[in-house]
């Protein structure tokens, strides 16, 4: 059935007439409307309140006290994760409340004031804070440029990377019951407020990634659901940062002592006791490691580990055997698939095997017909664009070529990994996961430096207070003495 079409614009009216009886419709507050029914949900909202008052009003507010206030001293207190030592601006960028044009345009007029009032320390602070606003940029710069990041490592050997799906790990870390204070004070904080320090983010993320081998897009999903600044592209950018993915980020096999960062950040134990009330009373000396104090401080602190507070939920030893056995293992299967490759056969990715959560996609928008051919444009190989043409094989075939392929490239390396001390530990140890004998889904292997000249630029980890989610390299630098140097020699298979 067809109707006639009348083109007929509509045109402003020259008047608003009221609606009739709104006259007898009454404003009511917030309050008045109940919505807050019972105690805890007052309690909650309040601790919620603490990064975020919605409202473009209160996000100028709050960037006018940041600028005037806490900028200067910002290269000195950004480290503090106790009080409010960053600008927690990120929420009202995320909402769209803020811009980040605005934002800058304040920062350098008050550096300009503060040059000509001769202020020392100010250029140093500035350039900090600016610093992390360009890498939430440079966080979409990525994404744009490669769409299957939130899903897929960046380089693309770790997509043989063993990650230990265990439900019940990752249960324990949401809910802040590790065994080790600080990275479960940071869950809890992040829990009751959906907020915490950037140098926090940090160190909670690594933990999941390096101790407990969970998969970092677990995390990344964990904390889209709960972050008041949730930012798809800037999680993307953190998570993949911390766990070795990127060509500038963490290298695979740092592992970080939470005990080490506990007294670095948080000296005094004042965070930790904040929110684990469980170790309120608890002496600075043994606070960030609970498990070495003797029995009569326990006793007066009132702590039963195991029982009100649980012990370490992997031991330092442990986790750096397990990570280095889990890298061990990845360069094998990796020298797999370039074996396997010869042949034309495709391996796939770890990942694809692990329970998966819905998280928001970022998509690549085609550009309109009438923008320039080279704005935004993708990074090629040798002027090609990349594209994937995946070969399937079945199970069999594929568990077969790599169970061969893996004792060849044994066979062929000098020193056998039937007689390392890794393979013996394996044999020993019942805590030590076992690995799948191959991986799965295609992936291109992204390189550092392409022969065209592109290369992968600096990055931080993202997640950040005000900021942005967003942190530069030079804190992690900071951070470099508490990462555990034990670690064991592992062999890197030749290809």
């Amino acid at each position: 059935m067809k109707l006639p079409i009348e083109i007929s614009p509509f045109l402003a009216p020259w008047r608003l007439v009221p609606v009739s009886g709104i006259e007898n419709i009454c404003s009511s507050s917030i309050d008045n409307l109940g919505l807050e029914s019972s105690k805890d949900e007052e309690s909650s909202n309040a601790l919620l309140s603490r990064a975020w008052s919605p409202g473009w009003r209160n996000a100028e507010k709050t960037l006018e006290d940041f600028v005037s206030h806490g900028l200067l001293d910002y290269s000195k207190d950004r480290m503090k994760v106790t009080g409010t030592t960053t600008s927690l601006l990120s929420p009202y960028l995320h909402y769209g409340e803020v811009s980040v044009r605005k934002i800058y345009q304040l920062v350098r007029m008050q550096q300009i004031k503060w040059e000509n009032e001769g202020k020392s320390g100010a250029g140093e602070s500035v350039n900090l804070f600016l610093l992390s606003i360009g890498l939430r940029e440079y966080s979409r710069y990525l994404c744009f440029n490669f769409p299957f990041t939130h899903e897929r490592s960046l380089l693309g050997n770790l997509k043989h990377y063993p990650w230990r799906a265990d439900e019940d790990r990752f249960k324990s870390w949401r809910q802040g019951m590790t065994g080790y204070p600080l990275v479960d004070a940071g869950m809890r904080e992040l829990w009751a407020t959906g907020w915490t320090h950037n140098r926090i983010r940090v160190i909670v993320s690594s933990f999941a990634v390096k101790f407990l081998l969970i998969p970092w897009t677990w995390g990344m999903k964990y904390f889209w659901d709960v972050l008041l600044d949730a930012d798809i592209e800037s999680d993307i950018l953190g998570w993949q940062y911390i766990s070795g993915c990127l060509p500038d980020g963490h290298e695979l096999g740092r592992l970080d002592n939470p005990e080490v960062q506990g007294q670095k950040y948080d000296p005094d134990g004042e965070y930790v006791r904040t929110w684990i009330p469980e170790l309120a009373r608890m002496p600075g000396e043994w606070i960030h490691h609970p498990w070495d104090a003797p029995s009569s401080i326990l006793e007066v602190a009132g702590v039963e580990l195991g029982f009100n507070y649980p012990m370490p939920i992997v031991e330092l030893h442990m986790a750096r055997e397990c990570l280095d056995d889990a890298i061990s293992t990845m360069w094998q299967l990796d020298t797999a698939e370039k074996l396997a490759e010869l042949d034309g056969e495709v391996v796939e990715d770890n990942l694809s095997h692990i329970k998966s959560f819905d998280v928001p996609k970022v998509v690549l928008k085609e550009l309109s017909p009438s923008a320039p051919r080279c704005d935004q444009k993708v990074p090629t190989d040798n002027g090609r664009n990349l594209e994937l043409q995946p070969k399937e094989l079945k199970g069999t075939d594929k568990q077969t070529i790599c169970v061969n392929v893996i004792k060849a490239s044994k066979m062929e390396d000098s020193g056998s990994m039937a007689n390392s001390p890794i393979s013996r530990k394996r044999s020993s140890s019942g805590s030590v996961f076992n690995v799948p004998s191959y991986s799965s889904s295609v992936e291109v292997r992204s390189q550092n430096q392409h022969p065209g000249g592109y290369s992968v630029g600096s990055s931080g980890y993202i997640v950040q207070n005000a900021e942005r989610n967003c942190v530069g390299k030079a804190e992690d630098d900071d951070s470099a003495d508490s990462c555990t140097n034990t670690s064991r020699a592992s062999k890197r298979p030749a290809a």
